[in-house]
């Protein structure tokens, strides 16, 4: 196999040639988590991982305030696909009115089952459209790690603007693929292929520009733009390189978390300028933006 054989560049980055249909993706995702119980392994995160999670959701809401003015009466949050519940977690123990959507309740059941009240199961598209239907309106939406998986990253865009308030936020995080940085190390051999590819669930690859010009071309205005993920560094050091040696991927994972929890508890604050500076390089395995909506066109 050789490189960019399983991609093709599109206006926005790249996709699949071969994209796996929506049944397909479910599928996966639900074996993934049958053969997980079937093993007796259970998904226990340390606590040192949940330190990480409300650490990633402090920072995001400082990202947030950043741009948002907080009005008076309690601030509502949408969050799509909002997996194990994490972020809903955080967000409603700091007072904020929250709902949940994704199409599995397998991980909010597990790890967050306080937060069912405010979770909704299904078609993500669907439950957004009802929610439009019903004149829901929400003042941040939150989407991780969704726009890259779905099968139509447009229409998901479409719907998301019935349910913002005119004045809301949208924070949006994609994986940043074929960035400098992979590029980079994809060109002096470091990197033997694009590991980043995932056929199974993956159809979407954006770098910097493309999630950018995506997002504006369905209406958004990029206020702010932060990197996640400082577990790409290790890629340079060859024994650190998991990519090549899957071996180290756990303590690279780990060692990242670590590192991250402690450039948190020194200042959260220095933490997102330091991600700000990096996602202006286009660095970082993921890119999180804090967009709002363009003013219509006069």
């Amino acid at each position: 196999a050789g490189m960019f054989d399983k991609v093709k560049k599109n206006a926005y980055g790249y996709e699949l040639i071969e994209k796996p249909n929506a049944s397909m993706q479910k599928e996966d995702f639900e074996e993934h988590y049958y053969q997980q119980c079937q093993n007796n392994y259970e998904t226990v995160y340390t606590d040192m991982e949940i330190q990480f999670f409300f650490n990633k959701a402090a920072q995001k809401e400082i990202a947030l305030k950043r741009v948002w003015e907080q009005k008076s009466g309690k601030t509502r949050v949408l969050d799509v696909g909002c997996g194990e519940g994490f972020l809903l977690k955080y967000f409603h123990e700091k007072g904020y009115e929250v709902t949940g959507i994704d199409f599995s309740q397998y991980g909010i059941t597990k790890q967050n089952p306080d937060l069912l009240p405010y979770f909704i199961q299904g078609d993500l598209y669907e439950v957004l459209d009802q929610l439009a239907t019903e004149a829901e309106a929400f003042d941040i939406v939150n989407i991780d790690s969704v726009l890259d998986m779905v099968q139509d990253a447009r229409k998901l865009l479409e719907l998301v603007k019935k349910v913002l308030k005119p004045d809301g936020v949208l924070a949006c995080k994609v994986g940043n693929s074929y960035s400098a940085l992979q590029m980079h190390l994809l060109s002096d051999g470091t990197l033997k292929e694009e590991y980043w590819v995932d056929e199974k669930g993956h159809p979407w690859y954006f770098d910097k520009e493309g999630f950018l010009a995506l997002l504006r071309d369905h209406g958004y205005q990029c206020e702010d733009l932060y990197s996640e993920g400082l577990a790409e560094f290790f890629l340079f050091h060859e024994l650190t390189n998991y990519y090549e040696n899957p071996k180290v991927g756990k303590a690279c994972y780990k060692a990242k978390i670590r590192l991250e929890n402690m450039m948190h508890q020194i200042s959260a604050q220095q933490t997102n300028e330091v991600m700000r500076q990096l996602a202006k390089m286009g660095i970082g395995r993921e890119l999180a933006g804090i967009f709002r909506l363009c003013a219509p066109k006069a």
